[in-house]
């Protein structure tokens, strides 16, 4: 992952350290989610004591992987990806290739509302039938694998349950997690 890709201009205003208020500049938080995200753990920092107190110096490259964790800004190509998207292939093999609203009801726990509501914003591709949609299960695959899907803020608990068992078989075939070894999802 190369973060000079994305965020070049980042790279270009600030310096290798930034404080607890450059790093709610650049991640567009207040000065006290900063200070939650250093002390919990989330943002490893180091403490510099000078002649006028203590500041804590954060990697600008630890804030920039933040920063790309929370956008879900993984490339469609990459392993991490193609893995998750054989992972739902697998999970989902007893459905039909064309599903309707209630089969994604099944699969993802979101409501039927939810869900006409993705169809309306044309997040993924349908086919109309007499009543209601037909949803190609290759489609949808590709929606569950999208940053917006993996970044909605109120995970059902099914959703919680798959994208857990996903880390874990992400793990056991070998990849890392992009969270880091001690930063959990």
């Amino acid at each position: 992952m190369d973060l000079m890709k994305y965020y070049a201009p980042i790279f270009e205003k600030y310096p290798e350290f930034v404080t607890q208020e450059q790093m709610g500049e650049i991640c567009g938080i207040c000065k006290k989610t900063a200070y939650t995200l250093v002390y919990s753990g989330k943002i490893p920092y180091t403490v510099e004591t000078n002649r006028l107190g203590r500041t804590h110096r954060i990697k600008l490259t630890d804030v920039l992987l933040y920063l790309y964790e929370k956008e879900c800004r993984q490339e469609p190509d990459s392993p991490y990806i193609i893995e998750m998207k054989s992972f739902y292939e697998k999970e989902f093999a007893g459905f039909p290739d064309l599903l309707i609203v209630k089969d994604i009801e099944d699969m993802t726990g979101f409501s039927s509302t939810c869900i006409c509501n993705w169809i309306g914003r044309k997040l993924f591709r349908t086919i109309p039938l007499k009543k209601g949609y037909g949803i190609p299960k290759c489609c949808f695959i590709d929606f569950l694998v999208s940053p917006y899907y993996r970044s909605i803020k109120n995970k059902t608990p099914l959703q919680k349950k798959h994208m857990k068992a996903f880390e874990e078989w992400w793990r056991e075939k070998g990849g890392e997690t992009i969270h880091g070894p001690e930063r959990p999802l």
